[in-house]
């Protein structure tokens, strides 16, 4: 009984499984969809990209389109930096991804790009960049958003404030984990990220408990707001200093598991991306970070049981009562 007891609650409460054996991951390359990614040098990213992963002992599986039927045994997914106002989410493609993050055990990583105004771009409004990520973190239920400008940092970066460097990484908590080895990564022309609480675009501090929110890496306290763009951000204002969350992550419970997400003010895709090795002389360590967010991402954690405590509690009661009286008997 007693050992029938054990099994049980371990079944309830679950272990944390190292889940890097063939595990795969996704990369939308939606046509059209990703920016520079039609060019030498998105393609010369995009090989950077599946050649990290194919070493880190994962499957690359490129996505065309975004359905239920192409997320069928998916365990991680990559959205990479838009391209333009027509490379956005449809409803059922938005709707697909927070299904499938939704089954729970997943791994989504969320990447973006700041308001520069391309010139192929309406220079009045490149709110897309945001937005449309926005949506899907929306719809997976997350606490964070892109902020809706963009990052320089005059202090930390590769030879220009908008070429940002990260200043500082988080090695505390399980954060550690995730930035380990990587105290320096690229964050070219980036927005940052913020919290979402109540229904408003709020400060990060303000989603960020440390335990299912936290940050990993952020901008030097001469970090500025900019705006290139004519749509407000919307947690800060143009102008604002301080030290600002390049990448943060979040564990969201789904039944009896985490489904875990990175947002991130640059992408792993498009025309620069965070696993550059070096720019502009300075050495940087993305891809570490990378493959040590993925190692994160894609390990099963358990978010505690899916039978209320109340009812664990009584059957806990009940075992020990059955227990009890069985060996009064035998002692009869």
């Amino acid at each position: 009984m007693v050992a029938l007891f054990a099994l049980s609650v371990g079944v309830w409460f679950g272990t944390s499984v190292s889940a890097q054996d063939q595990k795969v991951v996704a990369l939308d390359l939606t046509p059209g969809r990703v920016k520079d990614l039609d060019s030498e040098w998105g393609q010369k990213n995009l090989q950077a990209l599946k050649d990290l992963l194919t070493s880190a002992g994962y499957q690359v599986k490129e996505l065309t389109e975004i359905t239920p039927a192409a997320l069928e045994g998916v365990d991680a997914l990559v959205i990479g930096k838009m391209k333009d106002y027509d490379s956005g989410f449809s409803s059922a493609e938005v709707q697909a991804i927070a299904n499938w993050f939704k089954e729970g055990g997943k791994f989504l990583w969320v990447g973006a790009d700041s308001d520069y105004v391309e010139p192929y771009l309406n220079p009045e409004d490149t709110s897309f960049k945001a937005g449309e990520p926005n949506k899907i973190l929306e719809a997976i239920g997350s606490s964070l958003r892109l902020e809706y400008g963009s990052l320089e940092d005059p202090e930390s970066n590769a030879g220009a404030g908008y070429r940002v460097i990260s200043y500082e990484a988080n090695t505390q908590g399980w954060a550690a984990q995730i930035t380990a080895g990587a105290p320096k990564v690229l964050f070219h022309g980036p927005t940052f990220v913020v919290g979402y609480k109540n229904g408003q675009f709020v400060p990060f501090s303000e989603v960020d408990n440390g335990e299912t929110v936290t940050w990993l890496y952020r901008s030097s306290p001469s970090g500025t707001v900019v705006s290139h763009d004519g749509v407000d951000p919307k947690a800060h204002a143009v102008g604002e200093t301080g030290q600002f969350v390049e990448a943060a992550a979040e564990k969201i419970k789904v039944g009896n598991k985490y489904s875990k997400v990175i947002v991130t003010g640059e992408s792993l895709l498009g025309d620069r991306v965070i696993i550059t090795p070096e720019y502009h002389g300075v050495e940087l360590q993305g891809a570490t970070f990378a493959k040590n967010a993925f190692a994160w991402g894609l390990t099963v954690e358990s978010a505690g049981p899916a039978i209320p405590m109340t009812y664990i509690a009584i059957a806990v009661v009940v075992i020990v009562v059955i227990v009890g009286a069985a060996l009064a008997l035998k002692k009869k």
